[in-house]
């Protein structure tokens, strides 16, 4: 390797450690302060302005409290609970994803558009996959927790 080969590396790895500092630099507390805020009014909105996410809510903090209780009585591994309330609770975050798409769109326009509409069906679609995953994993969760009540598994 000759010596201006040896500087070319040197140099693109200076460039990439550039990269890589400003892609991994610490926010300072005034931007750290403002991401919290638009956080907050954006979690404000979704719970003030939709129904659908109230609704949700409610599911989710049912959810949470059977799932606790299932975990206090000790019918089931603190894994467990864990897993059963992060999938309602991902059910939630679809509910959020979906709530952004449709803003976009009616944003865009509210006159009727396949793709619009597709957009939304889409963001509809994430909901219903979060929660039909939710409950698959409840189901199979309750299961192995019947079958090693009746010692059956």
């Amino acid at each position: 390797m000759t010596a201006a080969d040896l500087k070319k590396t040197a140099d693109e790895l200076k460039r990439i450690a550039e990269d890589l500092r400003a892609v991994t630099s610490l926010k300072s507390p005034e931007e750290l302060r403002k991401a919290t805020e638009y956080s907050v009014r954006g979690v404000r909105a979704v719970l003030f302005g939709e129904k659908a996410f109230r609704t949700d809510l409610v599911v989710f903090l049912a959810c949470a409290a059977v799932a606790s209780a299932l975990r206090f009585y000790d019918w089931i591994s603190w894994c467990e609970c864990a897993v059963m309330i992060y999938t309602v609770f991902m059910a939630l975050v679809g509910e959020i994803i979906n709530t952004a798409i449709e803003k976009t769109v009616d944003r865009i326009s509210t006159d009727y558009n396949e793709l619009s509409g597709r957009a939304k069906d889409i963001g509809s679609a994430i909901v219903f996959v979060s929660f039909f995953g939710a409950g698959v994993a409840w189901f199979v969760i309750l299961l192995g927790t019947a079958l090693r009540y009746w010692h059956i598994g």
